[in-house]
């Protein structure tokens, strides 16, 4: 009779972040929502060890969030700071027995403003031995430049955005304010002063990295001491403007709901900033409420769902896009995405 099969050993997963940048050519005056394959370029780098063309990316560093390492990796690689939008699909591969890899990716585009960058760290340029050539080039050539099979298909995955016409888009991040101290320990005081308990303020330097990665340049928040506690690191960092919201508060949100929705159909108004709204945990139904008209079938079943709608700390990241042939005037919802902090 055969013995009991050996224990396998524990697999070990190894993350990295990287992202498809691109531009609108140089020479080239093209409406961002009328897009075409040859008036863009992509950025991509040789790697010399492998002698092979790819996509930058790198591995997480400990404690670094993951969207952070993305936007790092691609600076390190080829010195372009990036802003980063919606995400492309994982790329997962083995690199031994019992390690596998998993690459996270994210369309990415350099037009970057000033204010984001002022939160991130400088990023050291990787030596030559690691990248030794970078490049800006149209899809086609990409197309047959790029080594792995893997990262055509990411490539392809952008070009169908770009197809649809969802190529360029702006970022609204709905994020609900980082861990407070219990209601019950805060008895018979205001509650627009509850404080962020200790595990809040370890998440709000965290929230910082998340903002920068997103480009975020423009705050908005409840005038609750929870949610401006939890993005005024970022706006000292940045300089960011940070507008005060009182309609998004619990309290007046009860009291007038339609303000409330009102204030929330605001932010879908295209106006060029990418933006965050800090905001409590009543108020996030009405939100999701608002985003649901603009946001397509087979988009609906990422608009968050359960209870919480989202935990402390994490943020709805939307993804928006003006199509060219739509007479609304508010954006249109192209991804979602959810990032916990």
């Amino acid at each position: 009779m055969p013995g009991p099969r050996p224990t396998p050993p524990p697999s070990r997963v190894v993350r990295a972040g990287g992202a498809v940048v691109w531009r609108i050519a140089e020479g080239t005056d093209a409406d961002p929502s009328a897009l075409t394959h040859k008036s863009i370029e992509v950025l991509i780098v040789h790697r010399p060890k492998y002698g092979d063309w790819s996509w930058p990316k790198g591995k997480q560093e400990p404690g670094e969030h993951i969207v952070a390492c993305a936007t790092r990796e691609v600076e390190e690689e080829t010195g372009v700071p990036v802003r980063l939008g919606p995400r492309l699909t994982m790329q997962r591969y083995k690199l031994g027995r019992n390690t596998t890899k998993e690459v996270h990716y994210w369309i990415a585009t350099p037009d970057l403003a000033q204010a984001p960058l002022l939160a991130r760290a400088p990023a050291e340029r990787a030596p030559e031995r690691e990248i030794d050539r970078v490049r800006w080039v149209k899809p086609a050539k990409a197309m047959r430049l790029l080594t792995r099979r893997g990262d055509r298909r990411l490539l392809s995955e952008l070009l169908t955005r770009l197809d649809a016409g969802r190529l360029a888009t702006r970022s609204l991040l709905v994020l609900r304010h980082a861990k407070a101290i219990k209601r019950s320990e805060w008895a018979d005081q205001p509650e627009s002063q509850r404080p962020l308990a200790r595990r809040g303020v370890y998440q709000v330097g965290r929230v910082s990295a998340v903002l920068s990665a997103y480009g975020v340049d423009h705050l908005v928040t409840s005038p609750w001491r929870r949610c401006l506690a939890t993005l005024a690191p970022y706006a000292t960092l940045t300089g960011a403007p940070m507008d005060m919201a009182p309609e998004l508060t619990e309290d007046e949100a009860k009291n007038d709901p339609a303000a409330l929705r009102a204030a929330y159909r605001g932010l879908i108004t295209p106006e060029g900033a990418n933006t965050v709204v800090c905001v409590h945990r009543p108020t996030i139904p009405a939100l999701v409420g608002e985003l649901a008209p603009y946001t397509p079938n087979r988009l609906s079943r990422l608009l968050p769902q359960g209870d919480p709608l989202l935990h402390t700390a994490e943020a709805l990241v939307v993804h928006l896009a003006r199509y060219a042939d739509d007479a609304d005037p508010r954006d249109r919802v192209v991804d979602l995405e959810t990032v916990r902090v």
